[in-house]
Formats: structure tokens, sequence, C-alpha cells
């Protein structure tokens, strides 16, 4: 027999899922009613406050969700063979296929990125802050990048982290209506990348010259 407690959880798992689905079909989140959530999750609306407060507090879960996420992509993509010697194409692919696995958190996040509540838009922010500074952890590992500093190799991550997030969404609109998308997705988000790389090594030659 289910505890209360399993059921508690399982019931709170149904509304953010109801949410997520809804926003994977079209729906804007910011536009999105409790009362849509609860009927799409089974529960009555009176059941949602037992959950979660607002649709904010429930959106903040989601990104609590979203960090977990990146999290597992983080360590999934440290995982492969030569990670720290291809940053570009390899990582590329891990997260298309990531992306492509998880759409309904991503739709989520280039919806409240830019158009959700201030705490929304937040609480996104310092998730892919985190995930930035994981990949500044792992970059400083590049012997190109070895006397770059530590604030530096931050906002190399941060510029990077900002590119893959603002192309999601044409990898999750167009993927699966143009036969070769998926192949000019990677080819063009892995020449900014590169033009970033590039970047980062003229700055860390400038910096040096001026030193």
């Amino acid at each position: 027999m289910m505890s209360r407690e399993a059921k508690k959880n399982l019931t709170r798992r149904a509304l953010m899922d109801a949410a997520l689905n809804l926003v994977g079909e079209g729906e804007n989140f910011a536009r999105i009613s409790l009362r849509e959530v609860a009927k799409n999750a089974g529960v009555v609306p009176t059941s949602f406050y037992r959950h979660f407060r607002d649709m904010e507090e429930l959106g903040l879960n989601i990104v609590d969700d979203l960090g977990m996420l990146l999290r597992k992509l983080m360590r999934s993509a440290r995982q492969a063979d030569n990670y720290l010697e291809d940053l570009t194409q390899k990582s590329i692919d891990t997260y298309a296929d990531f992306v492509v696995r998880h759409q309904n958190h991503f739709y989520f996040m280039c919806q409240c990125r830019t158009g959700g509540t201030p705490a929304l838009r937040n609480a996104i922010r310092q998730e892919l802050r985190f995930f930035a500074n994981e990949l500044a952890a792992d970059i400083c590992q590049q012997p190109s990048l070895a006397k770059v500093s530590q604030e530096d190799l931050e906002l190399i991550a941060q510029h990077i982290v900002a590119t893959v997030a603002e192309t999601t969404i044409d990898l999750l609109d167009l993927a699966g209506t143009q036969r070769n998308f998926r192949h000019d997705y990677t080819k063009q988000l892995q020449k900014k990348l590169r033009l970033i790389w590039l970047g980062a090594r003229v700055w860390r030659s400038h910096r040096q010259e001026n030193v």
C-alpha cells in the first residue's frame, strides 16, 4: 500500500509534468492557469495548493528539475572519451541528444529565461551560471588556456553557455521538421563555439603582451 508521503510526491510530480506537457504542446507557461494544470494532472484545483503556493512556485520547482538535468548532462559529458580534447563536436552532439530526450524542460527554459517572472528568470540564470562555473573548471585544463585568469575562464564559459542556450529553441522547433537540420545545427553551433575559443586565445595573448 502506498504511503501518504509517496502519494503526495506522486501528485506533486503529476502537477509538474502536466505543466511541462502543456508547455511542450505549445502553451506559454506564463499564461497557463493552475486550474488547467490540475485538470491535466487529474486532480481538483484545491489539491494544487497542498503542493504549491502558486504557479510561480511550481515553476521554480521545475527549474530545480532543470538544474538536476544540467548536472546530469555535465556528468555524462565528462564520462565521454577525450572530453577535454574535444569540447565542441562531441559536446554538441551530447547536448543535442539530451535536449531531444527532455524537450519539455528545455521549452520551459527557453520561455522563462526571457519571458518568465523575475524570480523564474533569476532561478534559471543561477542554474546556467552554475553550469558555466562547472564548465570553467573543465576548460582550465586546456593547455591553450593554462595562463588565463579564473575571472576570464568564467567569462569564456558564460559565453559558451549563453550561446548554446540561445540556439536551443532552434533545435527544439526545427529538428523535427527539417531532415538535415540536426547536421546544420551542429555545424553552425560548432562554428560559433570555435569563434569563442579563438577569441579566448587572442584575449590571452593580448593580456600577456600588456603585463
